[in-house]
């Protein structure tokens, strides 16, 4: 993997640049992943550039992870500048979806548009959860990992387990508090670009009436729900979804 070095560290990050590449995406993970929870399909979309980071403590990336939304924008605006990606599609899962937003709002690296999975305005995650990640790490992955599924696949779900866990504790923590901190909904108005918003109709961890709410709050929102998917709907439903991401941005 290609490295950038970022706040003295190095950021790990994938690519796939196919020629005649007509638009850019850079897909940004959730809470305690990494780029790995993009499947294939997604990573490889026809004719898009496509870029997929792990956020610093994560995946290969060099850490400390942060513990607020703001913290983990900065790095992901300095990869965007030094990679020259203004004007890119800037796609998030939970956590990620939440960092796409304050890019966007920020307006520091200009974006064509936004995708957000599992996303929503506000992602209140309870102390039970927050305080599972010191008591008891191996009970919250577990947790979040089960919960996070719709469709029977086991081995889905011990692969988002073993991420959390080799992610740690400490920045699993943080990823989580960072959730709780969020908070955007007197921000939504201020979002400009087209966004597409992907909920799973059966998602327990983000329920579909928050994405709803997200879609509605944005000036030019729309939501597509994944009939019977979690949270982890682009896991469960990859080549739906990767068709949903390339319909979008065939039309911006």
């Amino acid at each position: 993997m290609p490295t950038l070095p970022i706040d003295g560290r190095e950021i790990h990050y994938t690519e796939n640049h196919p020629d005649g590449a007509h638009a850019t995406l850079l897909l940004i993970h959730g809470a305690g992943g990494s780029h790995l929870v993009w499947p294939e399909a997604i990573r490889n979309l026809a004719d898009v550039r496509v870029l997929a980071l792990d956020l610093p403590g994560h995946g290969q990336s060099a850490g400390p992870g942060r513990r607020n939304v703001g913290g983990y924008t900065a790095v992901v605006e300095s990869l965007m500048n030094q990679l020259a990606l203004s004007g890119a599609i800037v796609a998030g899962h939970s956590l990620g979806s939440a960092i796409a937003l304050t890019i966007a709002q920020r307006s520091a690296v200009p974006v064509k548009g936004l995708i957000l999975l599992g996303g929503t305005a506000r992602m209140p995650v309870g102390e039970a959860l927050l305080g599972g990640w010191s008591a008891a790490p191996e009970n919250a992955a577990a947790l979040v990992a089960e919960q996070g599924f719709a469709a029977d696949l086991p081995d889905a779900v011990e692969a988002v387990r073993s991420e959390l866990l080799a992610t740690g504790a400490t920045t699993c923590f943080g990823d989580f508090l960072a959730c709780e901190r969020f908070d955007f909904r007197h921000n939504l108005s201020a979002i400009i670009q087209p966004t597409l918003v992907i909920a799973g109709d059966e998602d327990r961890l983000t329920p579909l009436r928050f994405s709803q709410s997200l879609a509605a709050g944005l000036p030019h929102g729309r939501l597509v729900t994944l009939a019977g998917a979690g949270h982890f709907g682009l896991i469960e439903q990859p080549e739906e979804v990767a068709r949903l991401m390339l319909e979008f941005i065939g039309q911006i």
